[in-house]
């Protein structure tokens, strides 16, 4: 009996976790987990697996582990199957309640409160996201580093085995393929000697060199953006953001996912402060008794959550996962030291437990499923799309009627491509649905020109289906007849040259595609949106030819509805080439902009009396 006991206190946590995000546990992918798994594509296509693993990605971010290495490792061996992907984010977190079970125990002295750590900890909606979207594993896997540094840290304090030591080191340099936050390890471990193991302090102090490193590199390989939600402000409005967290931890957010009307939201509200009341009380009263682990814990909140406070333009629950080890440990030593006082304390405790969890875990739950539900539609969008690819092997297909959530879930970072597709885009005058957030994506960038769609429909060579439902339904001849009675032309802010479904948008010089590029003349047009806001530039991306380079220089002249801009130069070197340009003013808004691109020389090629000039791949506002 004993053993089943003993067996139930370390597995409880795990199964109230596997219960509480049991939508987690069968999520599909979306978002940026598709450009993860697009990195076999790209080292397929001429990318290193050095620069592959390493090279900054993603707003500048360096995570060969918790990224590169798992998305490849598992894509390599599984293909594109979200469950190898589920049970390893489940895995991991699983090593961080186990350990956490140890550590709070260790900790407190009290098996109750390391039973009742992980399990406050897994009640945090912090963890809904981190346990249901692939992408967001870099959180769970800093989680199991911080934690599993920590172990052995209070393992080599307990015993005063170097071994300990060693393994510290080895799981705290580990964590930098985790996650950028790993840098504050030296800080918890610096504090907690400090607090409760002062004659190992100094021993903590080199454990800042690679920190120090880390941020140095981090810095000059990565630099941060200067604009935009990712943009770092380091000013009082830190203290702000701090405010904002410590109310989510705390269940704040919460009041937002009670339905309205009910009268509970308020509730919610005073329950936070109740919740910060007790645990600030608590640590208080232990402070008083001189029992210092009470300033460490709610110390390790604020030190974990520190790196991300100045984005306060991206402010995300899931950043909370990591810092709510701490609020979760002085909790459940709280309740355990209530379990042993006076009734009254007892009663206490007991409705600051209610409190906590009759909203965090639904909010939890309801976090997961939200996450679980948006990836099934995708699952369903893009496996319709393969599907329809095998029934209409040539043709253009065209999507209508996506909303916001399943085109930036499931549109933006390409998707179709990690199954060979190709010529996949957003049927013109069917967007109305989604609301544009340029810095994730332009809308415009992904809907293929009408005269290009016009010319298509008319050959039989495209296909429009509607994914606005739960499974894709052809409506060409619909759309079709629809599109016959819109007189305004609409137009793309991006024209890949060599694509059919563009061929419309193209002046008549043109020579015809090649693999993936255009060959011009000596003069050629295309058109292109305007653009929807000042601050854009115009990208030309190609590849010049040797025997049109063989001359020397060549000058590259551009014009935007007859308006010329500077000129550029094109010197003998590498073939591929990005030209960029700045626009003419008064141009925002333009329902289209015609693009004249000439240069002062062409070539001609053996037999042919045809003039070559410069390839083209790609036309782009960017």
């Amino acid at each position: 009996m004993r053993r089943v006991l003993r067996a139930a206190y370390w597995v409880a946590p795990l199964l109230f976790c596997f219960l509480l995000y049991r939508y987690a546990s069968r999520s599909w992918f979306q978002q940026d987990d598709f450009a993860w798994l697009g990195l076999r594509l790209d080292i397929q296509y001429g990318a290193t697996w050095l620069t592959t693993i390493f090279s900054p990605m993603a707003q500048g971010t360096i995570r060969p582990l918790s990224e590169r290495l798992f998305f490849l490792t598992l894509e390599s061996i599984f293909g594109i199957e979200s469950v190898p992907f589920r049970v390893t984010v489940f895995a991991t977190q699983f090593g961080s309640l186990l350990l956490l079970t140890w550590i709070a125990g260790k900790l407190t002295g009290s098996r109750l409160a390391g039973l009742l750590a992980p399990i406050l900890w897994t009640s945090s909606s912090a963890l809904g996201i981190p346990l249901a979207w692939t992408s967001a594993y870099n959180q769970i896997l800093c989680g199991f580093f911080l934690l599993l540094s920590f172990h052995f840290l209070l393992r080599f304090a307990a015993t005063g085995e170097r071994k300990w030591w060693f393994w510290q080191w080895v799981s705290f340099l580990a964590g930098f393929g985790a996650l950028e936050i790993n840098v504050v390890y030296p800080a918890l471990a610096a504090l907690y000697t400090l607090c409760c193991a002062r004659r190992y302090f100094r021993k903590t102090l080199p454990l800042f060199g690679p920190s120090i490193l880390y941020a140095v590199v981090h810095r000059l390989l990565a630099p941060q953006a200067a604009s935009g939600p990712y943009a770092m402000h380091f000013d009082a409005s830190m203290l702000s953001t701090f405010a904002q967290y410590w109310h989510m931890a705390l269940g704040a957010e919460h009041a937002g996912l009670i339905p309205p009307g009910t009268g509970w939201a308020p509730a919610v509200t005073v329950g936070v402060w109740v919740l910060a009341a007790a645990l600030a009380g608590f640590a208080a009263w232990k402070l008083i008794r001189r029992e210092w682990l009470a300033a460490f814990l709610p110390a390790w909140f604020a030190i974990v959550l520190a790196p991300v406070l100045p984005l306060r333009n991206h402010i995300s629950e899931y950043y909370l996962a990591a810092p709510m080890i701490g609020l979760a440990v002085l909790g459940a030593w709280g309740l355990a030291s209530a379990w042993r006082a006076a009734w009254h304390w007892r009663a206490v405790a007991l409705f600051c437990a209610v409190v906590y969890f009759s909203t965090a875990a639904p909010a939890a739950r309801s976090v997961s499923r939200a996450q679980f539900e948006r990836s099934r539609a995708v699952r369903a969008m893009v496996l319709g799309v393969v599907r329809a690819r095998q029934i209409h092997p040539q043709d253009i297909l065209l999507l209508a009627n996506l909303d916001t959530q399943l085109f930036y879930a499931g549109i933006v970072d390409s998707p179709f491509r990690l199954y060979g597709i190709q010529d996949v885009y957003l049927a013109p005058g069917t967007t109305a649905r989604i609301r544009e957030f340029p810095e994730l994506g332009r809308i415009s960038d992904f809907v293929l020109p009408t005269p290009g769609v016009r010319r298509a429909l008319a050959h039989y060579r495209a296909t429009v289906y509607d994914a606005g439902g739960p499974r894709l339904r052809n409506i060409t001849s619909a759309y079709a007849q629809v599109l016959d009675t819109q007189k305004e032309e609409v137009y793309s802010s991006r024209v890949e040259a060599a694509k059919p479904g563009y061929a419309g948008v193209l002046g008549p010089t043109w020579h015809a595609a090649e693999g993936n590029s255009r060959s011009m003349p000596r003069r050629a047009t295309v058109t292109l949106a305007g653009p929807p806001s000042a601050g854009l530039r115009l990208y030309l991306n190609g590849w010049a030819p040797h025997a049109l380079m063989a001359a020397g220089p060549l000058r590259v002249s551009v014009s935007v509805n007859g308006r010329p801009l500077a000129p550029a130069t094109l010197h003998p070197g590498p073939d591929a080439f990005e030209l960029a340009f700045d626009l003419p003013p008064g141009l925002v808004g333009a329902a289209s902009m015609e693009v004249a691109v000439e240069l002062d020389r062409a070539f001609r090629a053996p037999d042919d009396e045809s003039e070559f000039g410069l390839r083209f791949g790609v036309f782009s506002l960017r």
